[in-house]
């Protein structure tokens, strides 16, 4: 039988049209829900795998000990699996690191960055009151301290392959971060092809002990920030996101935010307050000693707009007026939360 090979066949046969359906979700006859509604919706599901997945967990859990020896022995742990860690390791800081130096990251978030972990260790650990020039400055002096010094800490990273985090140069530093004798890290990962991020010279300096926690929980922190296909989407900021966002900022960046929500909140019955001036706002974080500068606070008000927390507009009169895209009813009972 005579077969001959033609590799221009194979393109000829699949050069025909590809057809796709026209049926997506707008041709629905039911609306897209609310986040509320699909929030509501999820409460009152009815789990028949709850005691297993609980019975899982107990599994995890008598592992800890096995945990915290490895840290003690200057090894990290990595924990993968299809589930939400989030909660297991959360109980492991609990039960075994109380009292200890602990700082946690949300790597699912998509607003995190290299310089808040950096301050979060020289200010909260290591009480340095100084400047850097650079990060690199900042990450050098890192190592040095927690290399020559007794101080300790434990860096428990959410989603180290999140999407701040999956990138080549994060990834570098947190595998060097791992490497400080006084530094442990305890991480998580959900990506199937997360190992690929590591070649071998961040793998020795990371010295990661694998642990498979398939805890089928669901992802309900992690994806709090992404768009569902079966909300109705609004330009609007939710109360959720707003609070989640939040958590995150510095003490100055929560008090000039929270100024501009009670400046709106002042006037929401006056239908002529189109925003906060910003000239009124720097004088007034001036005042209460939060910025020192107009470029510090324009700089904070861009990272304010980067997620979505702050509206800036110009007003009829050419002033510059900001606005938090939120109802008053939500903003009013986020602002005497946090006051609480």
């Amino acid at each position: 039988m005579d077969i001959s090979v033609n590799t221009e066949d194979y393109f000829l046969a699949q050069s025909s049209a590809v057809h796709t359906s026209d049926r997506t979700l707008n041709r629905l006859n039911n609306p897209r829900l609310s986040q509320e509604a699909v929030d509501s919706l999820m409460e009152n599901f009815d789990d028949c795998h709850s005691k297993e997945k609980i019975l899982l967990m107990k599994e995890y859990q008598q592992q800890f000990l096995q945990w915290f020896f490895l840290l003690r022995e200057g090894f990290n742990i990595l924990v993968y699996g299809l589930g939400s860690k989030r909660y297991l390791i959360d109980e492991f800081r609990t039960r075994l690191l109380d009292g200890k130096n602990v700082i946690v990251v949300n790597g699912y978030f998509p607003g995190l960055t290299i310089k808040e972990i950096f301050n979060s260790l020289t200010d909260g650990i290591l009480e340095h009151s100084g400047g850097f020039s650079s990060p690199v400055e900042q990450l050098e002096f890192i190592e040095q301290e927690f290399t020559s010094s007794k101080v300790e800490a434990y860096i428990i990273i959410h989603n180290m392959d999140g999407p701040s985090l999956q990138f080549s140069r994060e990834q570098e530093i947190l595998c060097r971060l791992a490497a400080a004798p006084g530094l442990h890290v305890v991480a998580s990962t959900d990506h199937i092809n997360t190992p690929l991020l590591w070649d071998q010279r961040k793998l020795s300096q990371a010295k990661f002990v694998y642990f498979d926690c398939t805890t089928f929980a669901p992802y309900s922190e992690e994806i709090s920030y992404e768009n569902s296909l079966l909300v109705q989407q609004s330009s609007t900021l939710g109360l959720a996101s707003l609070v989640h966002v939040f958590a995150s900022l510095t003490f100055n960046a929560k008090a000039i935010f929270i100024l501009i929500a009670q400046r709106q909140l002042e006037n929401n019955n006056d239908t002529n307050y189109h925003g906060f001036p910003f000239h009124e706002l720097y004088s007034d974080c001036r005042d209460k000693m939060l910025v020192n500068s107009d470029l510090t606070l324009r700089a904070q008000l861009t990272e304010f707009k980067d997620h979505k927390l702050l509206r800036m507009r110009r007003s009829a009169d050419g002033t510059e007026v900001l606005h938090i895209p939120l109802e008053n009813n939500q903003l009013e009972e986020f602002v005497q939360k946090h006051q609480e």
